[in-house]
């Protein structure tokens, strides 16, 4: 089928905006295509099913968390593990970026009670952008790589509820504290430069 890739695209970034604003807990083709201005038939045209619009659009708020993330490193340049994770919690705290983990923790959840249907490499995906991001930032600094292997799982573990528990909450101060506790316990000094670099580059 020649579908076309500018309305396809076109589609796709609606779809991705509305679920950042209002979320996924109703994907219902009809709802959806009304809230892009579309119908349901044009969206199952465009994406051939319900299950691969959810992975395309997933697949685009991944690229753009990617982009993101990968130009607050390049601005800050973190020197160590400890910048690392301070520069990421930074950044993912801001007002701007909250929504894209709203809307993966969501995707989550609804997963987990099988009221989302994607394959398990699609869920595997989806904290993986940002946890590669570290990881690979990590491994560029002189002792970021066997700082972070030893305790890449309390590190992401961490992260993620912290996340979770500011988003919840709104409560920065608390959360913040915490993060630099955890800071404490995994990270020593390191002096070098590194720059985050998106996956796929």
């Amino acid at each position: 089928m020649n579908i076309p890739t500018d309305r396809r695209a076109e589609l796709l970034e609606k779809i991705v905006d509305a679920l950042l604003e209002g979320g996924a807990a109703d994907l219902s083709l009809r709802p959806l295509a009304e809230r892009v201005g579309t119908s349901a038939r044009l969206l199952i045209y465009h994406f051939d099913s319900k299950e691969q619009l959810v992975a395309s659009a997933l697949t685009e708020v991944r690229r753009l968390i990617g982009v993101s993330l990968t130009q607050r490193s390049a601005r800050d340049r973190p020197q160590s593990l400890r910048d690392l994770l301070l520069m990421f919690w930074d950044w993912a705290t801001d007002a701007a970026n909250q929504r894209y983990f709203r809307l993966l923790f969501e995707v989550d959840g609804l997963a987990m009670f099988e009221r989302i249907s994607f394959s398990q490499e699609a869920r595997r995906a989806n904290s993986a952008v940002w946890v590669d991001l570290i990881g690979g930032a990590a491994s560029r600094l002189p002792k970021g790589a066997e700082l972070y292997s030893a305790r890449a799982t309390l590190i992401v573990c961490a992260l993620n509820g912290l996340l979770q528990e500011f988003l919840q909450t709104n409560d920065l101060e608390t959360t913040s504290s915490a993060l630099v506790a955890l800071i404490d316990l995994v990270c020593a000094d390191n002096a070098a430069s590194v720059v985050l670099q998106s996956p796929n580059s």
